[in-house]
């Protein structure tokens, strides 16, 4: 197993409470793609290389508390992060300005939610035909 795949998915691992993962750095680094499922937590992760040819590990996870979060991991330590959908949206007392706010919170929210999808980071939305023979946890 390439030492710097296993140090990358060990350290993006670090950012998932230990009791409530059920995998380890050597599984994450040994699939191309995969997800998790233990104690209310959900972890998604894929492969990929950059358009500079750096090879990086995005990783999901989930969670009621603390909620959502998704990171870019590359093997030098560096990360970036994925926008998630919110939980919150902003309101107002003004019924055409919240319709406005609301509408946009859903338009960011669906655009989040698919390009996690086709990250590989999320499953395909309910309804849809897989697109991956890989395991589901």
């Amino acid at each position: 197993m390439d030492a710097d795949r296993l140090q990358c998915a060990e350290q993006a691992l670090r950012s998932v409470p230990e009791d409530y993962r059920q995998v380890d750095g050597a599984e994450v680094a040994s699939r191309e793609r995969g997800q998790s499922r233990h104690r209310g937590m959900y972890i998604g992760w894929a492969w990929g290389q950059d358009g500079q040819g750096r090879h990086f590990l995005d990783l999901l996870s989930d969670h009621r508390h603390p909620g959502m979060l998704a990171t870019r991991y590359f093997a030098n330590g560096d990360t970036e992060p994925i926008e998630v959908p919110a939980s919150m949206r902003a309101a107002s007392v003004d019924p055409v300005e919240d319709a406005e706010l609301e509408r946009r919170y859903f338009a960011r929210n669906r655009a989040a939610y698919a390009d996690l999808r086709e990250r590989g980071l999320l499953p395909p939305e309910p309804g849809a035909s897989p697109t991956s023979s890989e395991p589901s946890y």
